[in-house]
């Protein structure tokens, strides 16, 4: 007599999921199975002359924004030195963050717009995974 062997019900359920997870992690038109170089190299088709326009651009952006930078580091040394607490530290951290955030976003608009002026597309945002471990980490605690 053959006998069949059945799955337990509660794995019957897990079939066709891990089955569609499977298939779809293994299809090339999704992406998932491309490696990461052959999408940056597909990326990548920029001139020569349109490379040197760019690299002038940043170059002309990093030389301006030196002065800003000086300030941010001036700011953070002047707030480091006065606080008294370990909040008010937190708070000239959270503070230099948000000014390195703000100078990041005005090199990647005036890049965006000189990529726009030669006709090339924006680059894309880069993903944000959350960090294992000590993600919101602000040094170390004082209690």
């Amino acid at each position: 007599m053959i006998r069949m062997v059945t799955p337990k019900p509660w794995k019957r359920y897990l079939v066709i999921p891990c089955a569609a997870f499977a298939a779809a992690a293994l299809h090339p038109a999704t992406g998932w199975a491309e490696s990461p170089m052959q999408s940056r190299a597909a990326q990548s088709t920029l001139t020569d002359a349109q490379k040197q326009q760019l690299f002038e651009v940043r170059r002309r952006w990093e030389l301006s924004s030196v002065d800003q930078q000086k300030a941010l580091l001036a700011a953070k040394q002047r707030c480091i030195q006065s606080a008294k607490t370990i909040d008010a530290f937190r708070v000239c951290k959270q503070e230099q963050r948000q000014g390195k955030r703000e100078l990041f976003r005005e090199a990647r608009a005036a890049m965006t717009a000189e990529r726009q002026r030669l006709g090339l597309p924006p680059r894309p945002e880069r993903r944000r995974f959350q960090k294992k471990g000590r993600s919101n980490w602000n040094g170390p605690e004082f209690s």
